[in-house]
């Protein structure tokens, strides 16, 4: 969405302008007009200075309104004229005055009734300010709900003439009171889960039914089993209720770990596609709620076609319960079951052997002054144990939500919640951008649906999900389970890890259809031939882009695929890991279990009819990408 550019003076300054010519015409008017009808008197002594002394109190007293047109018979019309323009200082005056005093009262309790196509924030606090200020910026209507009375922002954004309601957020009374029926979208960002679904539980619950965007903060990655199937807060259970809410949840420090890893070019300072590399392998100081949410992230991108498990050390100070919380991951790591990763946990500097050898360092401390005096300190060991040119093989990344960069070559700050926090990173789900139009160039197949704008096409699913009684056969991608939305998004980040060995990012040439030279078979590509939905043409041309940059040949070409399809097993396996799923003979959402999370071994003896799906994903790579440049 484009912000409005159009610039407009605040309303205080326009009415004190406003006020201001009101009161210049008057006294310029009422002077002209007595001065050319008083009359001086020959008697009396300094005669022309008399004459100006009862100009100005004549004119000043026109904004007594005491003045009359019959006040002794003076025709003049300028006079007239000041005599009204007095009036209308004045009255202009008393009600500028009375909106400035009950100005906030007013939008509060009468004018935001009037309210459509509003954002209503619930929740005023330092990470809320962030997007209420972008919102403000893009000239966009917003809506407070705050319930701490004594909350010292109330008075920096009353100042900023944002309407601001005082109440508990939870009670319908002051949702309507937003006039949240005709608002654009909602954010529950109050600082507590409990707060948040208390929120959206009484939208669900509502008679009044809002079709609304309803973005819910979730602190605690735990608080997601509430909306697992079956859960209360499920998107199924929600949709039945009212339908027509659409349910997106975050949490800030998973936003905060997918921003740092999609930038910080993991794996690419290393050969990723020779067996005979060395690991990729990485540092992460600090294990607070963004260290624990940038490991996670790790665990379910760090897989790369020459299948080196990741290794991943974590300098720790204080004790901490993650292989309780993801118990299953402790199953599958350090020569454990799938065996997906090595994570080690240390408690001190003096346990690392050698800093240097760490591709990415990350230093996650919540405390910016610790986390800034970190990363120097361990840039500072690997520097000694590395030789100074310009191909230094580690990257440093330390955590600064302010964003105070210290512009150095090699070390860069994430975690900027001005950007995180902003209206395109969180109610506008750019980042989610691949997910939804790849599942919506699903949608639109299921559905026979030919070629449609993205907005016309979200209108025409909701419908479709609306009128189907059956929750898992519902098409838009808001309405699918959080977990199936999650899996979709994770696969899309992960392309660049793919795309390591495959030419690397796929220029928008390479999807010009202007280019006319014959194509060649793609007999070479294992399980193509199997996919009736995929676009030959796209893939063609990726191909050719592929073997133009790597210099590869149709059976290397071929020994990649078969590498990354295992690589995107491994992957899907990861996924649900490290959401505590198991192995089971036949899947059940409910349980967590789920019959293909093996080896890639057992996979083709026990289940060959779907590792197509692997090689699938593969060549949906190029069909994903070309959605952002045609769309």
């Amino acid at each position: 969405m484009k912000a409005n550019k159009s610039a407009s003076a605040p309303l205080s300054i326009r009415g004190i302008i406003i006020l201001a010519f009101f009161v210049v015409a008057t006294i310029t008017l009422g002077i002209y007009g007595f001065s050319s009808v008083y009359v001086v008197k020959n008697n009396i002594s300094h005669p022309e200075l008399t004459r100006w002394f009862d100009v100005f109190y004549s004119t000043f007293k026109l904004f007594s309104l005491i003045s009359s047109p019959a006040d002794e018979a003076l025709k003049h019309w300028a006079i007239s004229a000041a005599r009204l323009s007095a009036v209308c200082t004045v009255f202009f005056s008393i009600a500028f005055a009375t909106f400035f005093a009950a100005g906030s009262w007013f939008k509060s309790n009468i004018l935001v009734k009037y309210y459509k196509n509003h954002y209503i924030i619930f929740g005023l606090n330092s990470e809320s300010a962030y997007l209420i200020d972008d919102l403000l910026n893009k000239k966009e209507k917003v809506v407070i709900i705050e319930k701490d009375h004594s909350n010292p922002l109330i008075t920096q954004y009353k100042k900023k003439k944002v309407t601001l309601i005082l109440g508990d957020a939870s009670d319908i009374a002051i949702q309507l009171k937003a006039a949240i029926l005709n608002a654009k979208a909602m954010v529950a960002i109050t600082g507590c889960d409990l707060t948040n679904l208390a929120i959206l539980k009484t939208l669900v619950e509502s008679p009044y039914k809002p079709e609304l965007h309803c973005h819910i903060g979730i602190d605690n990655v735990m608080s997601y089993k509430l909306f697992e199937p079956s859960a209360f807060y499920s998107i199924d259970n929600i949709k039945k209720q009212s339908t027509g809410l659409l349910i997106n949840i975050f949490n800030l420090s998973e936003k905060i770990a997918i921003d740092l890893v999609q930038s910080m070019g993991l794996g690419e300072n290393t050969d990723t596609s020779s067996i005979t590399s060395e690991p990729v392998s990485v540092l992460i100081s600090g294990f607070g709620e963004i260290g624990e949410s940038i490991l996670r992230e790790l665990l379910l991108l760090a897989h790369f076609c020459n299948h080196k498990k990741i290794e991943i050390t974590v300098l720790s100070t204080q004790p901490n319960d993650f292989f309780i919380t993801h118990h299953q991951v402790f199953e599958h790591c350090n020569g454990k079951g799938l065996d997906l990763w090595d994570i080690t946990f240390v408690s001190s500097e003096q346990q690392l052997q050698n800093p240097s050898n760490f591709n990415h360092i990350i230093v996650s401390d919540e405390d910016e002054n610790i986390a800034l005096k970190s990363i120097l300190r361990l840039y500072d060991m690997c520097t000694l144990a590395q030789s100074k040119t310009t191909d230094n093989t580690t990257t440093f990344h330390y955590y600064n939500a302010l964003n105070h960069n210290i512009e150095h070559q090699q070390i860069r700050s994430f975690g900027a919640l001005k950007k995180v926090l902003s209206f395109n990173q969180l109610l506008d789900s750019n980042s989610e951008v691949l997910a939804q139009r790849s599942h919506n160039t699903y949608a639109k197949t299921e559905l026979g649906l030919s070629a449609l704008t993205p907005d016309a096409l979200s209108v025409l699913i909701e419908k479709h999900d609306q009128e189907t009684v059956d929750s898992t056969q519902w098409l838009h991608w808001v309405n699918q389970p959080l977990f199936k939305r999650k899996s979709n998004f994770t696969e899309k980040r992960h392309f660049p890890m793919k795309l390591l060995v495959l030419g690397g990012s796929i220029p928008t040439i390479t999807f010009d259809d202007s280019d006319a030279t014959k194509q060649e078979a793609l007999d070479y590509l294992p399980y193509l031939n199997e996919f009736s939905d995929l676009n030959m043409a796209l893939i063609q041309r990726w191909m050719k882009f592929i073997k133009k940059q790597t210099g590869l040949n149709n059976e290397q070409l071929t020994h990649r695929i078969h590498a990354l399809a295992k690589t995107e097993h491994n992957r899907w396996n990861a996924f649900h890991i490290v959401n505590n799923w198991r192995y089971g003979e036949s899947k059940n959402e409910a349980m967590k279990t789920h019959d293909c999370l093996l080896s890639w071994s057992d996979l083709e003896e026990k289940r060959p009819d779907t590792i197509k799906y692997d090689y699938k994903n593969i060549y949906h790579i190029a069909e994903s990408l070309a959605l952002i440049e045609h769309e």
